[in-house]
């Protein structure tokens, strides 16, 4: 999910390629902003590019 966020994929694409709702996706980038204290999906991807 990561990467997908990463790359800059949007929440319904997400949830079309994994086969699962977008409300389970957005669950999934709140979790991951709040793992790596990112406070926008820009921040996040940085943080993915960067390790």
């Amino acid at each position: 999910m990561l990467r997908l966020v990463a790359t800059g994929v949007g929440n319904r694409e997400i949830a079309d390629g994994l086969g699962i709702s977008v409300n389970t996706v957005k669950y999934h980038v709140a979790n991951l902003l709040r793992k790596h204290g990112a406070r926008t999906r820009a921040e996040l991807a940085a943080h993915a590019h960067a390790g």
